[in-house]
């Protein structure tokens, strides 16, 4: 979906908190005001009162004062609640007061997982994307439509496989989808497509996606172009398009740089998720192999990148603002552009972390064993004072804790699994203030600098990015094989019983379900 275009953008050093696990207390103060022109408006790393759901959080979309959220849960209940207090039924789909941080009534009956929300710009229509196929018990078939009351709206578009992403084009008359299907309604689409919102007909984008999925989906500031992202190796027949593509209106690729430098695809790497606005094509990745794993800028035009944060540790989401860059992720080493050194080894993971949204330097020549090196590329600040610390959670299997970010100009939201934020309860979802942080904080010591809401260890990665450092790494490898590698493989992202049944609630990304091809209708 569209990241927020603000005037202004949106962390202080994260002192280590102890895990009090007391009830949230509602802020009595407005949040900061913004930065003065020339200074940076940084997110405070203090988390606010926010709703809460018992499950997993896949997405979000900010209208207005509403933050519309989907994944996979059943309940929802008010910030500073525990667990089974004061609960009110959600059907994975549930909205919140981004200035408040209060549970809206808005409660869409949704009968599978949602991987995807996006909502037109005045937010009288959200669409949402996933593995469904009914929405307020009437029959769909993995995307839908809602009103702002969650009424269920005419969308002419069904597909045969599981909907990853969704995209608003920026004028709201087309609605761009990725994932494993291979038809949109009768047309054959593979794995991505279009519907023309005004006729309600599957336009005439169709790339040939060659293999694999599309897990992201993004369409140009000018809508002159749309990328897609994920583990296919190929479009057209062209190793130009790995992991990532730039294409045409008509779906035709557009033949750039941009794979020549970033080489993330197949079983064990690719793009989790791409966002644009007027500088550029922002991109993250995750791998198994030592590819690239932080956040990116492209051209649209050419695929040069202009702006990489080259920090080790799989990253998730993207949300570029006027002056930072905000990250989803579980990083640990952003030493090679002068960030906070590994951590790794002490089981230290940064969440949330934001970058200046311009290029301070370049990237330092890797030194970490396995991994690619892209030095001399243009680099940002990483922001020491921003780093909030969140406890994972288990609702995954994997050990993670956030899966997405947005925000407008007052607050950035951060939602997925987490149990806890800086020591306090606060699950799957929490706000922070879009400025009050201090762009100019000193970063963290090894030891103490973060708690990550565990008293710094969050465990968060069971191995995931040690490409093979040490002996201990090659013996673990296949033990570590099932819960590490299961990115891409072929039943659960598919699977209409969600992760509850077969999904990631109880084989993992085990029998992985980012491709399964074979969705039936």
């Amino acid at each position: 979906m569209h990241p927020f275009r603000a005037a202004s953008s949106v962390g202080a050093v994260l002192t280590a908190l102890p895990l009090a696990l007391g009830a949230l207390v509602a802020p009595t103060v407005a949040p900061p005001a913004a930065a003065a022109p020339g200074q940076v408006a940084l997110a405070s790393p203090q988390p606010l009162p926010t709703a809460q759901m018992d499950g997993i959080v896949l997405d979000q979309a900010v209208v207005g004062n509403t933050v519309y959220v989907v994944g996979e849960f059943k309940n929802a209940r008010p910030a500073g609640a525990a667990a089974g207090e004061n609960e009110s039924p959600r059907y994975n789909a549930m909205a919140f007061d981004i200035t408040t941080g209060a549970l809206l009534d808005w409660a869409p009956k949704v009968n599978g997982k949602i991987n995807a929300v996006e909502a037109s710009a005045d937010g009288s229509t959200i669409y949402l994307g996933g593995n469904f196929t009914s929405v307020n018990d009437e029959t769909v078939y993995r995307v839908a439509a809602v009103d702002a009351a969650g009424k269920r709206k005419p969308l002419g578009a069904s597909a045969n496989g599981a909907v990853m992403d969704l995209e608003l084009s920026p004028d709201g008359s087309t609605l761009y989808l990725g994932g494993s299907f291979t038809q949109i309604n009768s047309s054959a689409r593979q794995r991505a497509g279009a519907v023309d919102l005004k006729t309600n007909k599957v336009t005439s984008f169709a790339p040939q996606v060659d293999d694999s999925l599309v897990r992201s989906i993004t369409v140009a500031a000018d809508n002159s172009a749309v990328a897609i992202g994920g583990s296919f190796t190929s479009v057209d027949g062209s190793s130009d398009a790995y992991g990532i593509a730039v294409l045409e209106k008509d779906g035709s690729l557009r033949h750039t740089n941009i794979s020549s430098v970033i080489r993330n695809a197949g079983t064990n790497s690719g793009i989790m998720s791409l966002k644009s606005d007027s500088r550029g094509l922002y991109g993250t990745g995750y791998s198994q192999e030592g590819t690239f794993e932080g956040m990116f800028r492209a051209s649209w035009t050419t695929g040069d990148i202009d702006l990489m944060a080259d920090c080790h540790g799989d990253t998730y989401d993207v949300l570029p603002t006027n002056d930072v860059v905000y990250i989803a992720s579980h990083t640990h080493d952003c030493s090679n552009i002068g960030g906070f050194s590994d951590g790794e080894q002490s089981g230290t993971y940064h969440h949330a972390v934001g970058f200046s949204s311009t290029a301070t330097g370049t990237v330092r020549s890797n030194t970490a064993r396995g991994y690619s090196d892209y030095s001399g590329m243009p680099a940002p600040t990483q922001y020491s004072g921003f780093l909030p610390g969140f406890q994972i959670g288990e609702y995954s299997g994997l050990s993670q804790a956030v899966w997405t970010v947005e925000g407008n100009s007052q607050y950035i939201v951060y939602g997925g699994e987490f149990l806890a934020v800086n020591g306090t309860k606060q699950q799957g979802l929490v706000r922070f203030a879009a400025s009050g942080g201090d762009a100019n904080a000193a970063a963290p010591g090894d030891e103490g600098g973060n708690d990550n809401g565990d008293n710094g260890k969050d465990n968060g990665d069971n191995g995931k990015d040690k490409k093979n450092k040490d002996k201990k790494d090659k013996k673990n490898k296949k033990k570590n094989k099932k819960k590490q590698d299961d990115w891409d493989n072929q039943d659960d992202w598919d699977n209409q019983d969600g992760w509850g049944q077969g999904g990631w609630g109880q084989d993992g990304w085990g029998r992985g379900g980012w491709d399964n091809q074979d969705d039936e209708w």
